[in-house]
């Protein structure tokens, strides 16, 4: 039983120091703003670097709702790379390190299609990580919203593009993209019906891409796709939240039964005298 006592601590010693060591990290490699020169695909593609652009993401005084929409869509498009490749999965921990969480970690080898390249319910973890696709960039617009009291919903648009519907004083709507940095002034209904309402907004998507970029989103395209079904987009991973908990308390279990076993060791040996 000692040598169990012995194992489990030294695993608990292990895992807690693995926690402990990520509390020093961030997911967000500095790479990730010169990246663009590599792959020539988004032009001037991450700009606000992390830390920083976090105290951008506070509400100014005397701000409306509607302007601080505008504001955070453009701020996440600056300051969040389009970037989802397998050869990043470990470069820009699009798999999350150990140090990060390791339940997460370990979760990519057990099921790699959920986990391998993963997206994070919370969107503080997105944005620290400063990578992903257009799915990321809603998440997070969307999460900055509900914080300062305003409806946000991700619209999956034609199975194609994720952004984020932000709703003011229960009565107007309007389509953020903070994936390309557009604001689109009208609700889904008024766009389902005329998809065209869209063309102006996304009028200048070619300045948007390197002239040699692979397979751009175009003008046209937006337009099409906007004149598709939208779904509603669901991130919620009871799992992600578990575990930034269970991540903790593991190592303490495990540890647990060392603590006792001295214990009861030292109390045997106090009532033998």
């Amino acid at each position: 039983m000692k040598a169990l006592y012995n194992i489990l601590l030294s695993i608990g010693l292990v895992l807690l120091g693995i926690n402990i060591f990520g509390l020093f990290k961030t997911m967000r490699n500095p790479d990730i703003y010169t990246e663009e020169y590599r792959i020539r695909n988004r032009l001037n593609d991450v700009m606000i670097p992390y830390p920083a652009i976090k105290k951008m993401l506070h509400r100014n005084v005397g701000e409306t709702d509607i302007d601080f929409a505008y504001r955070i869509n453009k701020v996440v498009h600056d300051g969040f790379a389009h970037y989802w490749r397998n050869e990043g999965i470990d470069k820009y921990h699009l798999r999350v390190p150990v140090w990060e969480n390791y339940m997460l970690y370990a979760a990519s080898y057990i099921k790699p299609k959920q986990y391998l390249r993963y997206e994070f319910s919370d969107y503080r973890k997105n944005l620290e990580r400063g990578a992903g696709l257009c799915s990321a960039h809603a998440i997070i617009l969307k999460g900055v919203m509900m914080e300062n009291g305003i409806k946000a919903e991700l619209l999956d648009v034609g199975k194609q593009h994720v952004v984020t519907r932000v709703e003011f004083d229960n009565r107007t709507a309007y389509i953020f993209d903070p994936d390309f940095g557009i604001a689109v002034p009208h609700d889904t209904a008024a766009i389902s019906t005329n998809p065209e309402l869209v063309r102006e907004p996304y009028a200048n998507m070619a300045d948007l891409y390197y002239p040699d970029a692979v397979d751009p989103y175009t003008t046209e395209k937006m337009v099409k796709i906007f004149g598709m079904k939208k779904y509603v987009y669901e991130v919620n991973n009871p799992f992600e939240f578990f575990s930034y908990w269970a991540k903790w308390i593991v190592p303490l279990l495990l540890i647990m039964p060392y603590c006792y076993g001295k214990l009861f060791h030292r109390g045997r040996s106090t009532q033998s005298y």
